[in-house]
């Protein structure tokens, strides 16, 4: 099968397939109320200015860093960061200022969906590929694209089909919100993105798309599974379940090349989309110890960017390190 890029082909899948399931009696009993509110603010958002969003959530962050001081993962993250930043030990002013910027980064990030898809033609995306990784990709072969919630992440997604041209698909978690669910949904209609909920469905058509038709893959390898963040390890023992196996069964299946992307904010709305060189690991051997060994590419590639930018890491707040005690907290 020979891929046509440049064309873009639709997934043999209903678009609907993305959606995620809403089940019937779910307790969400803010959501008549917060719902049309979100929706509202999201549509607005969309029409004013790109760096209106972003600005607006940076400077109502405070007052939610304030609501949720006391919660339990709000101060889990704050001893989270402490404890994994390449500079450590802080000091009470630098450990301070961490942990403010990290609420103002998710405070954007919040509003920065608003404007995922005009960033591009705004001129407030830049690509960095200093290895050259994107001229040298297959034109008539899948590439598995290895993410991580860095930055507005959704800019992973929507930079891979219209920043790079390439066709791809990949899996999402979806939000305790429907209102939100549905919002990423239109929105990824919008710009052109199959990306299925978590299941045995949504392994079907991973395993179809990009094995049979020859689509690239999208996978964030951060992802929260069993209440956890299992990548990067920190130290601990190396995942053997999860998005990054599910990235190097399909790059040992298919033969293609593993390339690591995150974003980053570089300025007031402005950013970097950051294109690795695609990973060296031993492919050959038992499959165990193949998939073993790309997912310790995978761990050795994003931690050190992560520690360097762990308050632009939205996944902060999903760690747990075994150390951690709530009540000297």
């Amino acid at each position: 099968m020979t891929a046509v890029r440049g064309r873009r082909r639709i997934p043999p899948v209903a678009f609907e397939e993305t959606h995620a399931r809403e089940v019937a009696g779910e307790p969400w009993r803010r959501e008549p109320v917060l719902g049309p509110v979100k929706r509202a603010f999201h549509e607005a958002l969309r029409r004013l200015p790109v760096g209106f969003g972003p600005r607006l959530g940076h400077a109502l962050a405070p007052v939610v860093q304030h609501l949720e001081r006391r919660r339990l993962f709000a101060r889990r993250l704050a001893w989270t960061l402490a404890r994994l930043h390449p500079r450590a030990p802080l000091t009470a002013a630098e450990h301070t200022a961490a942990v403010r910027r990290w609420w103002q980064g998710t405070g954007a990030i919040m509003a920065e969906y608003a404007t995922i898809e005009r960033l591009r033609e705004a001129g407030r995306l830049e690509v960095v590929d200093p290895h050259g990784t994107l001229a040298g990709l297959p034109a008539d072969a899948p590439v598995v694209f290895a993410c991580v919630h860095l930055g507005p992440f959704e800019l992973c997604f929507e930079s891979v089909l219209n920043t790079f041209g390439r066709e791809a698909v990949g899996t999402w978690q979806p939000e305790p919100s429907p209102t939100s669910n549905r919002i990423l949904h239109d929105l990824r209609a919008r710009y052109g993105l199959y990306v299925f909920p978590p299941g045995q469905r949504s392994a079907r058509h991973l395993h179809k798309m990009v094995v049979g038709e020859g689509f690239d893959a999208i996978l964030f390898v951060d992802e929260v599974r069993e209440r956890q963040i299992h990548l990067p390890a920190f130290g601990r023992p190396l995942p053997e379940r999860g998005n990054a196996s599910v990235a190097i069964k399909l790059a040992l299946k298919t033969g293609a090349p593993v390339v690591p992307i995150h974003v980053l904010r570089s300025g007031a709305a402005r950013y970097r989309v950051h294109v690795g060189a695609p990973l060296d690991f031993q492919r050959e051997g038992a499959p165990d110890s193949a998939m073993m060994a790309g997912i310790a590419a995978l761990d050795r590639h994003f931690e050190p960017i992560i520690r360097q930018n762990l308050d632009q890491w939205y996944m902060l707040k999903e760690v747990r390190l075994p150390d951690f005690d709530p009540a000297k907290v």
